[in-house]
């Protein structure tokens, strides 16, 4: 077991990030026939230019292991010349969530966690840095763009909080996005709009007895 750590992205942290990403990006090869775009279509999708922006306007943040508490090195390498026990700092990147403040949003521009670290939560904890980001300068709102039809894509945002935005609600800075991608090779009708609070809701207290019974059935009237 290992523990890990998010925070904002230091500059010289940037350049690995591409290989985190492309790594990432296998994950979706056997849908590519589905979401009808070839393989080259997954590489280099995010600028390291765009990224060292990112980082120096404090909107980039990544997850970090400490490579001393690993057994072995990650299957696949990251591009960080880290080997376990190295007393040094030893911080190893393995995640990262990209940015953009829009008009009415936060757009969350590129998630991506190292294959290997996968299923640890830290890619929850990336989009959670990133909401309490966007509450620290007053935006209500964090949006995204993702794939359908990937089995765990939608899903995993939704128990997030985030919620598929139908098009007639796509903000003109939202729409201009999803044309953008259209125009780079992502068809529309393959890709979701979600949304959440930044904030996100408190969970309700649990009630008890039949206080709870009446709770559940007005949860049902409604649809929930």
């Amino acid at each position: 077991m290992f523990g890990y750590t998010v925070r904002l992205a230091r500059a010289t942290e940037v350049d690995c990030l591409p290989e985190i990403e492309r790594l990432a990006a296998r994950r979706f090869v056997p849908y590519l026939d589905r979401l009808e775009i070839p393989a080259e279509l997954l590489e280099g999708l995010t600028p390291v230019r765009f990224l060292r922006r990112a980082q120096a306007e404090r909107r980039l943040w990544v997850a970090l292991v400490d490579s001393r508490a690993l057994e072995v090195r990650p299957e696949r390498d990251i591009g960080q010349d880290i080997e376990p026990g190295d007393e040094s700092d030893a911080e190893l990147v393995v995640g990262f969530i990209v940015a953009k403040f829009l008009l009415g949003s936060c757009f969350v521009v590129e998630l991506d966690v190292h294959p290997d670290f996968g299923r640890r939560g830290i890619g929850s904890a990336l989009v959670e840095a990133c909401c309490a980001g966007a509450r620290s300068r007053g935006v209500r709102w964090v949006t995204l763009t993702t794939f359908r039809y990937i089995p765990w894509n939608i899903p995993f945002y939704e128990g997030l909080g985030f919620e598929v935005l139908p098009a007639e609600q796509w903000p003109p800075e939202i729409r201009a996005i999803v044309e953008h991608e259209h125009r780079y090779g992502f068809a529309t009708q393959h890709r979701a709009v979600m949304r959440r609070r930044a904030r996100r809701p408190a969970m309700p207290t649990p009630l008890l007895g039949g206080q709870l019974g009446r709770q559940h059935g007005k949860d049902r009237r409604h649809g929930r």
